[in-house]
């Protein structure tokens, strides 16, 4: 993979899954927590890029990978540890108080897909495929992904059209639907991401955790307490 140049205020996370047919393993799940928290304790990272191969984003786990030409053998998924290093790294994803960006090419499904839809922001190419199989869904093995899914799409026959078709996404539908916030050419999500990252890495890293509570808190409140929440700090910010 050509990796960019981020800079210092930009961190890379790569999946490296080397492989056009990825699926997710126990070690790259405990190596993905521990790069994260590693990029999430310096001080001089302001924004994080998840991403993975030039081929693929993340095929998920277990048997929705079985019959894949060149597939990977399937992680014994009964495995606690695994589970649980799985979980924890998509709560970290989720709970970041600084800004991660998923830069996807290739295919985001199951536990891959709840990997990208962890993430603040997506930017894909055209080309790019997202999915939720049932199989994976039915076997626990989707880690999330549609409750992630549900978060961002605003109608539930979207989020059936995700899961009950049992079909993927293309990059630009997924673009429609509001999954993805940027398209980009194939070969270049990762390019694009890092660009949209280095723009966002100019303001002050505590501006992030602000906004980052704000977008959790303001779905849930009514007008009346977000506009006396606004009101209190505008007259903060004029006090000074």
């Amino acid at each position: 993979m050509n990796t960019p140049d981020p800079g210092a205020r930009v961190s890379i996370l790569n999946l490296q899954l080397g492989t056009a047919n990825s699926v997710m393993t126990p070690a790259m799940a405990h190596a993905g927590i521990e790069a994260l928290s590693t990029a999430l304790r310096d001080p001089d990272i302001r924004v994080i890029v998840l991403t993975g191969s030039d081929e693929q984003f993340c095929l998920g786990v277990g048997e929705q990978t079985r019959g894949v030409a060149g597939a990977a053998p399937a992680p014994a998924d009964t495995d606690v540890a695994f589970i649980d290093a799985l979980h924890d790294w998509l709560l970290a994803l989720h709970d970041s108080d600084k800004p991660v960006i998923a830069a996807v090419e290739g295919e985001a499904r199951g536990a891959g897909l709840a990997l990208a839809l962890a993430c603040d922001l997506i930017v894909a190419s055209r080309n790019a495929q997202f999915s939720l199989p049932v199989a994976a869904q039915l076997s626990g093995q989707s880690a999330g992904a549609l409750w992630f899914a549900a978060q961002r799409l605003a109608a539930p026959s979207l989020l059936s059209e995700l899961l009950l078709l049992d079909t993927a996404l293309a990059g630009e539908r997924a673009h429609q639907l509001g999954l993805v916030c940027r398209l980009a050419d194939p070969g270049l999500a990762l390019q694009d991401a890092v660009q949209l990252a280095e723009g966002m890495a100019r303001h002050a890293p505590t501006s992030f955790a602000v906004l980052k509570q704000q977008i959790l808190d303001v779905a849930a409140r009514p007008l009346h307490e977000a506009l006396s929440d606004e009101r209190n700090r505008w007259l903060q910010s004029n006090a000074y």
